[in-house]
């Protein structure tokens, strides 16, 4: 029997648990769906107090009425004779009778109650059962069930079991079960499950299963997806998907995916940058690269890479490369200044420093060396060390089991080669050779 129970139990705690993730994820992906539109981040009471002009009522017996009403109710009543403020009871009769005119109401210290709109609030709570919504908040903090509005929160927190929704928010945290957004914040973090978003952030932290602000300025975006839809400058995203669609400046992104500027896009603007320390996940991307070392399983930088090093086991990219080292499976580069590392390492420009590709190593020109299985280049400035050398043009040394240098001492020899450059397109050898017969 006991067991039979604690079965049951087991299972009616699993069914809640599952529940409540699986309402957080269709929250936080119905929030992605709509997040295009940037006027629907914050939420303004004061805008949707203001009365919108409806079509002239219908005469009473007695006085005109001509109504204004917002998107809830009728708030207010104009008569046309001003001097009979008294409704009659035609006017009742008929449907038309006056709405009260008063404006929210001032709280100073406590309000409590189910779909409460306030005003100014100065004091300590706001407590809804369902909807709270206040003009301007100034106080501790504000709690409801499902729902808290305001146009202007200064103070501690908004708690909501649902959504927080704040245009300007200045204070310490939005705390909820599934959304916070705020048009501008300046405090202490947003922490919610499933979603957080600002326009203009100045914070400690958002903590959410998504994290999203137009600008990002403060300390750690922290969930399973960050995005700075402009600029990020902070201390690190961290998360399974972190993005500055623009400018990333801080210290680190650690993730799965992790990117600034337009992923993988060689045509990319150079002001879109990283600059920080390191991007460490299983994938990197970087219109343009200024830090130590991104470290990971495929690492990019599509513009320009001007730090340490590039390390990514399966392969490592950058259109131009100067630094320490670029280490990886495959390496590749338009142009480069360091070293190449790998099983194979492409310039498909030039090579400043040193390739060394186990397998192959390819380079338009290549002023250093390449040391590999296979060395090609059209132009060699150093020395080419492997099993086959291949150079159209030599200024240097081949070593290796077949060397071919179409300017070098000889096209093709064994064990070593060399070649002294040309001038007016006759080998400066042959050249030399050639005069020497004169004498």
């Amino acid at each position: 029997m006991r067991s039979s129970q604690k079965s049951n139990r087991a299972r009616t705690s699993r069914f809640l648990v599952s529940a409540t993730f699986s309402l957080v994820a269709l929250h936080a992906s119905s929030a992605l769906a709509l997040e295009a539109d940037d006027d629907a981040i914050g939420t303004t009471p004061a805008r949707g107090s203001q009365p919108v002009a409806a079509p002239t009522a219908t005469p009473g017996p007695r006085n005109e009425i001509r109504g204004i009403r917002t998107s809830d109710e009728i708030v207010s009543i104009e008569r046309s004779d001003p001097s009979d403020d008294a409704p009659s009871d035609a006017d009742y009769r008929t449907g038309y009778a006056p709405v009260a005119t008063d404006p929210p109401p001032d709280w100073a210290i406590l309000h409590a109650g189910l779909r409460p709109k306030l005003g100014t609030f100065g004091g300590i709570a706001t407590l809804a059962l369902a909807h709270a919504r206040t003009e301007r908040f100034y106080g501790v903090f504000s709690l409801s069930g499902v729902r808290n509005d305001a146009g202007t929160h200064v103070g501690l927190a908004q708690l909501a079991l649902g959504r927080n929704l704040a245009d300007e928010f200045k204070g310490a945290m939005q705390l909820s079960l599934t959304e916070n957004r705020a048009r501008n914040f300046a405090g202490l973090g947003q922490t919610s499950l499933a979603y957080n978003r600002a326009g203009e952030t100045v914070s400690v932290f958002q903590l959410a299963a998504v994290n999203r602000a137009s600008s990002f300025g403060g300390g750690v975006q922290l969930g399973a997806y960050n995005r700075a839809d402009a600029t990020f400058s902070g201390l690190a995203q961290v998360g399974a998907f972190n993005h500055a669609k623009q400018d990333f400046t801080g210290a680190v992104q650690i993730g799965v995916l992790n990117g600034a500027g337009r992923l993988f896009d060689e045509s990319s603007s150079r002001r879109e940058r990283f600059v920080g320390i390191a991007q460490i996940g299983a994938v990197d991307s970087a219109s343009t690269f200024y830090g130590v070392a991104q470290i990971g399983a495929v690492t990019a930088a599509g513009s320009k890479f001007r730090g340490l090093v590039q390390i990514g086991a399966l392969g490592v990219a950058a259109q131009d490369f100067a630094g320490l080292a670029q280490i990886g499976a495959f390496t590749a580069s338009k142009k480069s200044i360091g070293l190449q590392l790998g099983a194979t390492a492409l310039a498909f420009e030039e090579h400043v420093g040193l390739q060394s590709g186990v397998v192959a190593n390819y380079a338009k020109s290549v002023s250093g060396a390449q040391i590999g299985v296979a060395n090609l280049a059209d132009e060699v400035k150093g020395v080419q060390i492997g099993l086959f050398n291949h150079a159209r043009r030599l200024r240097g040394m081949q070593i290796g089991i077949a060397n071919h240098a179409e300017d070098g001492l000889l096209p093709w020899t064994a064990i070593l080669n060399f070649g002294f450059g040309e001038e007016d397109g006759v080998p400066t050898v042959a050249r030399r050779t050639s005069d020497r017969s004169v004498d």
